[in-house]
């Protein structure tokens, strides 16, 4: 795969041109992109193994850890499925890429886009449930809303797959890139716009709950990404005559989806996985505290035993249990009951809990 200026790649810059349409050729700049974008998604991989090798760590198996990895796995099908129809890698010389409907309906389209944004939105709503509501996020509930934009996601994906290339999109040997069908990328869309107009609604419901931890950062977040997200493909793919053909154009998409599902993913993340790795213990003892000075008993069904056993039955999928800063925790008056509670720390630590997570 060449990123050099060859003179195949000039032959195709001069075909474009005289079909109306200015491409910039393949080069290094997409090679970069690529080399970029895979070594942030490299570095998520070694920290998700981490996360994974100290699931039993309350903070993180409060978060859902296999669901983030599920996660990850569908932002990385994204990022292939962008490179592959966006215009950054030659597709003639492989009959496997140049199948734009499997590239971009699969792996850009379901398994990416539609994923990755209807997590963030189940997200927004695990936490409205719990907070708004006042009800713990498992069993039926979240089986039924997680599994229901899960199958609605496979049989779009199956319907576009069996309608006709012209209804979806096609190889274009000339060019050597996928063209998509107008009305089928405004169906795509509106999905994704119909995502985030949910995730604003949740946002909207839930500013006047006094939050004791950094949800609302959190949601914030994800509203703001989504919609930054959806502005750039929408202005892409419907505004921009072939935005694949343009190196900047091009860049700005890969960088702007995919930048922005990582920052998603280490706003959810960063802060137990960091005290997770310096500040173990302490950041448990304060996790703990929390969840008892603030009176979290009937959101998380927490209760303590008197032999000091801990129970608690946690919020699933993406209704994490919230943290705050390290700076908070380390200066925090709620420090004062830390020892009343030595107990129920060492319970957690040494396997006296039982956390239960469950769909």
């Amino acid at each position: 795969m060449s990123f050099e200026f060859t003179p195949d790649e000039q032959a195709r810059v001069e075909i474009a041109e005289f079909l109306g349409v200015h491409l910039d050729p393949i080069g290094y700049v997409d090679l970069s992109t690529i080399i970029v974008l895979g070594t942030m998604y490299a570095v998520e991989f070694i920290a998700l193994c981490y996360q994974l090798y100290n699931r039993d760590y309350p903070p993180l198996k409060a978060k859902n850890v296999p669901v983030m990895f599920s996660l990850y796995f569908g932002g990385v099908a994204w990022f292939c499925g962008d490179v592959f129809t966006s215009g950054l890698v030659h597709l003639r010389h492989n009959s496997v890429l140049q199948s734009c409907r499997f590239t971009a309906v699969c792996l850009r389209v379901c398994a990416g886009a539609f994923y990755v944004s209807s997590g963030f939105a189940l997200r927004c709503y695990s936490l409205y449930h719990v907070f708004y509501k006042g009800k713990a996020y498992r069993g039926k509930t979240a089986l039924l809303t997680f599994g229901l934009p899960i199958l609605t996601i496979v049989i779009f994906g199956v319907i576009s797959l069996l309608v006709p290339e012209t209804m979806t999109l096609r190889y274009e040997e000339i060019m050597d890139l996928c063209y998509f069908n107008k009305g089928y990328v405004c169906i795509v869309l509106s999905v994704i716009w119909i995502i985030w107009a949910y995730t604003a609604y949740m946002s909207w419901k839930m500013r006047k709950i006094p939050f004791c931890f950094n949800e609302k950062i959190e949601i914030t977040t994800s509203y703001v990404i989504l919609f930054i997200v959806v502005i750039m493909n929408t202005v892409c793919i419907l505004v921009i005559p072939v935005y694949a053909a343009s190196l900047g154009w091009r860049t700005a998409l890969l960088y702007t989806n995919h930048v922005g599902a990582s920052v998603g993913y280490w706003i959810i993340m960063f802060e137990c996985t960091y005290n997770c790795i310096f500040h173990r213990e302490d950041y448990l003892q304060y996790w703990i505290n929390i969840l008892k000075e603030d009176h979290m008993e009937r959101e998380y069904e927490y209760s303590s035993h008197l032999n000091n056993n801990t129970t608690l039955v946690g919020m699933s999928t993406f209704s994490e249990l919230p943290y705050k800063t390290n700076s908070h925790y380390q200066t925090s008056h709620r420090h004062d009951t830390a020892s009343s509670n030595v107990g129920t720390t060492d319970s957690l630590r040494d396997g006296g809990s039982q956390i239960s997570i469950s769909l």
